[in-house]
């Protein structure tokens, strides 16, 4: 008889077991991988239906007014269950639940087999990037009508799961039974269903032809790209009348414009700083410009840009609809450098690693999936995070390569030369580019978001040595012959004594000593940093939501302990030179990376730079990290872009500051020629948006925010209660931020909205999800949403900025980049600014429909004497200053409120 599932989804009160109760079941019921029933049901419960739980799940008290507790259906849900695999995703949720509700009824819920379907997705689908259900509905394709509805919820997971099983069951079969002894180590029970696959198809072995074998692992084979032929010529407008014409887009000057200008600059060599407002259709322009670039003279261009999600909509959205319209043969390609890529020998030594967690096991399981449909071995394809992540970096620091490895990296470069146009992002230019034989094949860049620039840049001349990195990879080492690689160390030496293994002796005993004394040195290093905070607490702000900093360390002391840590890694290492086992060879490429981890900020204080430190909890050294700037950004930019590219071309929608581009070309040496582009802006931003300013503010203090916040708070109020719209809300620093929710929390006019906050480790990309979900919400955030956030909304689109978005004179930043200004504030600190504040208006207008209220609540923007900087930033909005019942006023007269 067929093996029933039984594919379960909940929905709840809330989540607290003993507490809350389940207002709505589904089930989808499979056999034979079809589905083959379903049950549906509401459960009326006494408690009341939190606000948030109505908005997420749609039901409400009256939903349930005629539907039966869950009582009246307990028996009859029980057997339908009793005999059924209980599926579900997340399932200990589902499961407890159901248990709990059963036991109140004297039945007592077992399910003979257990499947989570989150495990099961994780490995069927290993390169996804979220696994929750609405979004892995939406990737893989499958209807999911309605996120958090029971039975829809239940349907899709039924779908997903019929789906996840049929793709396991196509895999080789030496890769099936290899899943299969994985699976002993999972939490539920997915190795039953596994074994009944590997039982059902044995004999069948046959394999695809592009399915290759490295030692016992199957894998996808790789094929590189081929050059393309197509080589002739289109005029600028031919090609965009073409697409135009292909999409039935309207036509825009301001397009055909940036199209002709970049062309241009590119054709002539040139440097060039373009500013292209919102709407003006940017990314298909330079697209387009490149491939007409490349027609006309056979050179390729690189593209870079800000974000790895713009980087893929790039190659899948922009450049295919190009190519499409203009009917051309061209390829691109995403560039990334080696350490992103992995290698088939690198895989095999994770999966002979002993190591038999749940993290490490769902990794491995994930590999062996992986490879079989990657066509890049792009390391970032499988999203890896915690546990995984922290198990992947340990043996991938610690891997000796094994001989013929294959690494795809090899296919990458051979590939990289065919392709037509190279899509990178600014961190991996800045990093790797220099030294990268790949990004060498292109003579051209185009830099969109150019405006992002300087920050990567001073990321990546930055370095520093945080305690918990450091102490992991000490970790690594072992402290003693009982750990870690110590421990291979000390196998192979008694290998040598008894068996009479061929090797040098390895001094066990001595090495000890060292490894203590590396431990030893190390807390020593970190010790001195904690005294001197300690030493200086009083003058530090006492907020547990924000990192503090230290700056004008004393070095006295740590450059002493510095040396001697160095110097006790090359006694080691001097022990070790003419060893060749794997075993030593993985225990000095660790020790030299902890050399590395060392010298690189050795160097840097030796030549007399002053580092400083940041902690995140004032008595907790593992929160500390010791910074040191090795060179200045202007050189870095210079010599990724200036030295290495014929001409560079950077574009972005907030370029100048006060209509000048002289603030970003202060970024480069002074005597590199730039030609400047501006594009107006196509939207009537003086009738679809408005800037409030109300008239009477208290004055701002840190120490004391309370009248800021509840002046702000009222405000918010009568925006809530005059329209019930969205809004966004935006906030400099979490203190400020944290407080504003405690008070809204006890504000019953936002009893009916859901509440989202920011909070210092929270996904903006979940964040803004649920903002553009739900109708009625308000979303506190901080400066990661002053850009890069599609704001959607059918009414008013409200943006309240609190304080202008200037950076504190202790941010680490202003502290970096104020020695490459002669004029830190106007410099740095006001374009920075400016250029903030000019991201966050763009959060207002997207489209011709759009309406936008932008209030500002901070005074400085009419009353300083850089005001006129913000006032600029505007543009065409208009500004209306006024008290709360003007604003009032003003609310009452918007037509889509």
């Amino acid at each position: 008889m067929a093996q029933r599932y039984a594919v379960v989804d909940l929905e709840t009160t809330g989540n607290q077991i003993q507490y809350d109760e389940i207002i709505q079941i589904g089930i989808t019921f499979i056999e034979n991988h079809q589905i083959i029933d379903t049950y549906h049901s509401y459960v009326k419960t006494d408690l009341e239906i939190p606000s948030f739980i109505q908005a997420l799940t749609n039901i409400n008290e009256l939903d349930l007014q005629e539907a039966p507790y869950f009582e009246e259906i307990s028996k009859s849900l029980f057997n339908k269950l009793k005999n059924c695999v209980f599926v579900a995703h997340n399932v200990l949720f589902d499961l407890n639940f159901l248990k709990s509700h059963f036991e109140k009824y004297q039945l007592e819920f077992e399910p003979k087999l257990i499947i989570d379907t989150m495990e099961l997705f994780k490995i069927a689908f290993p390169n996804e990037e979220s696994y929750q259900l609405s979004e892995l509905s939406q990737s893989l394709e499958v209807d999911l009508n309605q996120a958090h509805s029971a039975d829809e919820d239940a349907k899709a997971t039924a779908l997903l799961f019929i789906k996840a099983i049929q793709k396991i069951k196509n895999l080789p079969i030496d890769t099936i039974k290899q899943l299969y002894y994985l699976s002993k180590s999972l939490k539920y029970d997915l190795k039953d269903i596994l074994f009944e696959i590997v039982r059902t198809n044995h004999g069948q072995e046959t394999v695809s032809s592009n399915i290759k074998k490295y030692q016992n692992i199957h894998y996808l084979k790789q094929t590189p790209i081929r050059k393309s032929h197509n080589r002739e010529t289109i005029t600028i407008d031919e090609a965009y009348e073409r697409i135009l014409t292909t999409f039935n887009f309207d036509y825009r000057k301001e397009q055909y414009q940036l199209v002709q200008q970049l062309f241009d600059s590119l054709l002539h060599n040139e440097n060039a700083l373009i500013e292209a407002p919102l709407g003006s259709g940017k990314s298909m322009s330079f697209v387009l410009a490149s491939l007409l670039y490349y027609l006309e003279t056979g050179e390729h261009i690189l593209v870079s840009t800000h974000t790895k999600l713009l980087q893929n909509q790039l190659l899948e959205q922009e450049f295919n609809k190009v190519l499409t319209a203009l009917n051309l043969d061209l390829k691109a390609m995403i560039i990334k450098s080696k350490d992103h890529y992995i290698s088939l020998g690198l895989i095999l030594n994770i999966l002979q690693d002993d190591t038999d967690n749940y993290e490490a096991t769902i990794l491995k399981m994930q590999l062996l999936v992986w490879i079989l449909e990657t066509e890049t071995g792009d390391i970032e394809e499988l999203h890896l995070k915690g546990g995984q992540k922290v198990f992947f970096e340990q043996k991938r620091t610690t891997y000796v390569p094994f001989k013929n490895d294959i690494h795809y990296y090899q296919f990458i470069k051979e590939s990289a030369q065919s392709v037509e146009i190279g899509i990178t992002n600014h961190a991996h230019l800045l990093q790797h580019s220099t030294e990268d034989t790949v990004y060498q094949l292109f003579k051209h860049i185009i830099v969109d978001e150019a405006h992002r620039i300087q920050d990567y840049a001073l990321n990546q001349v930055t370095d520093d040595l945080n305690y918990q990195h450091i102490k992991y990879h000490l970790g690594l080492l072992g402290k003693n012959e009982q750990e870690k690689l110590f421990k291979r160390l000390d196998k192979l030496e008694n290998r040598r004594v008894i068996e009479q293994y061929p090797i040098n002796p390895i001094d066990i005993y001595q090495l000890k000593r060292d490894i203590e004394l590396l431990h030893e040195q190390n807390e020593n290093l970190f010790d001195e940093l904690m005294a001197q905070i300690n030493n200086r607490q009083d003058s530090q702000v006492g907020d547990d939501q924000q990192i503090h900093y230290f700056y004008d360390i004393d070095i006295t002391n740590i450059s002493e302990i510095f040396k001697r840590q160095i110097s006790t890694i090359n006694q080691i290492l001097s022990r070790f030179k003419s060893y060749t086992h794997a075993h030593v060879k993985a225990f000095k490429k660790e020790l030299i990376y902890i050399y590395h981890q060392y010298t690189k900020i050795y160097n840097v204080i030796k030549s007399g730079q002053i580092p400083f430190v940041s902690i995140k909890k004032i008595t907790q050294k593992s929160t500390l990290s010791l910074f040191v700037k090795k060179e200045e950004v202007k050189d870095l930019l210079n010599e990724v872009f200036i030295e290495q590219f014929n001409s560079n071309i950077f574009i972005s929608g907030t370029l100048t500051v006060n209509e000048s581009f002289t603030s970003f070309k202060s970024m480069f040496p002074e005597n590199i020629d730039f030609h400047t582009y501006y594009l107006n802006d196509i939207y009537d931003l003086k009738n679809q948006a408005t800037c409030f300013v109300p008239n009477h503010m208290p004055t701002y203090q840190f120490h004391n925010q309370d009248e800021y916040i509840e002046t702000i708070v009222h405000y918010l109020s009568t925006f809530v209660s005059e329209t019930n719209q969205k809004c966004l809300v935006l906030f400099t620093n979490y203190s400020m931020l944290y407080q504003a929710y405690r008070y809204m929390e006890e504000l019953e006019v936002f009893e009916d909205y859901v509440l989202l906050m920011q909070q210092q480790h929270s996904h903006v990309y979940k964040l803004v999800q649920q903002f553009n979900q739900f109708d009625k919400t308000i979303l506190l955030g901080t400066l990661s949403f002053f850009e890069g956030f599609d704001y959607q909304s059918s009414g008013i689109k409200c943006v309240m900025m609190t304080k202008l978005p200037f950076i504190h004179q202790d941010d680490p930043r202003y502290h970096l980049m104020k020695d490459e200004f002669d004029n830190p504030f106007k410099d740095f600190v006001l374009p920075d600014a400016v250029t903030k504040f000019r991201q966050g208006i763009g959060r207002l207008i997207r489209n011709k429909n759009d309406q936008g209220l932008l209030v500002c609540f901070d005074r400085r923007i009419l009353d300083s004497n850089y005001s006129k900087f913000f006032i600029n930033a505007l543009g065409e909005i208009p500004v209306i200053e006024g008290d709360i019942d003007n604003f009032q006023d003003k609310l009452r007269k918007y037509p889509n409120r």
